[in-house]
């Protein structure tokens, strides 16, 4: 009998205990009643089904483990919907200290080439891996606007946002993430909460990746050195000629956002390693 059958007569036991009804169970599936004369209430169930309803219990754990094996460290799209829950929750940052999208987060696993511990072969590691609690809320250090949001790949669910400042521009992918927030085209300010952390996608557990690129030469920016300097940038934004250069791109967001070109992080983002070898 298949595990998904054994799985409907444990809940058909379950039920029946508590209706008072014996249920009998017919090719895996609930196919009848018992008359109430021969089912009494709060009865066992006859020993030659006793067996088959522990035997369900016993299965139930195993068949949502089986469901969810396939997704851990997959870069495949799951079946459900997005989870997008649009929120505006925006928490108070001290311009002088250095923050990490997930607070003083400890760095996991540093920017560079290293061997990755989902397929323990080397590859480039674009960004840094941030230990967090899952669906700690994740932030945006920077004035900006969301580029693009969703299921990207190995990253798994991510927002990209597009930082203005310092010119030509940044931008920030925060990958890994349990849920977002935000939506493409919208204007995040500092502190402001983009999504929770999570561990979709290629990942062996709950953390955000940070990677910081180039908005102009698509070139990779160290993460962290690029923390260190945003209470610079802070303090610079609240200047009066970059806060009348950053109103100004405000005004003319939704053109801006046809500007921005989509970028491509290969293997990282699309999974092309997990992809071939399906195919073998």
């Amino acid at each position: 009998m298949p595990l998904e059958s054994f799985a409907v007569v444990g809940i058909a036991a379950i039920a029946s205990k508590r209706s008072g009804k014996a249920v009998i169970a017919t090719k895996g599936r609930a196919s009848g009643v018992l008359p109430a004369s021969r089912a009494l209430p709060g009865a066992p169930l006859p020993a030659s089904r006793a067996w088959r309803a522990t035997l369900a219990l016993a299965c139930v754990p195993f068949c949502l483990f089986s469901a969810v094996l396939p997704m851990y460290g997959s870069s495949k799209r799951p079946p459900y919907p997005e989870p997008f829950y649009p929120r505006f929750l925006v928490s108070p940052m001290r311009d002088d200290l250095a923050y990490s999208p997930v607070g003083m987060g400890l760095v996991t696993s540093k920017a560079g080439f290293r061997v990755h511990p989902v397929t323990g072969r080397g590859d480039f590691h674009s960004g840094v891996d941030l230990g967090a609690k899952l669906n700690q809320e994740v932030y945006n250090l920077l004035d900006g606007q969301v580029v693009r949001v969703g299921w990207r790949g190995a990253l798994g669910y991510h927002v990209e946002v597009y930082h203005p400042y310092p010119y030509p521009g940044v931008r920030t992918i925060l990958g890994h993430l349990n849920a977002y927030c935000v939506s493409p085209g919208e204007i995040v300010c500092r502190g402001r909460v983009l999504g929770y952390a999570g561990t979709t996608g290629r990942s062996t557990g709950v953390h955000v990746h940070y990677t910081v690129i180039k908005a102009d030469t698509q070139e990779y920016i160290e993460p962290m050195q690029y923390l260190k300097l945003v209470p610079q940038y802070v303090t610079a934004l609240k200047t009066a000629q970059y806060r009348a250069a950053l109103a100004y791109y405000k005004m003319n967001a939704k053109k801006n956002l046809e500007k921005i070109k989509p970028l491509d992080l290969g293997e990282e983002e699309e999974g092309h390693s997990e992809a071939e070898s399906d195919k073998k």
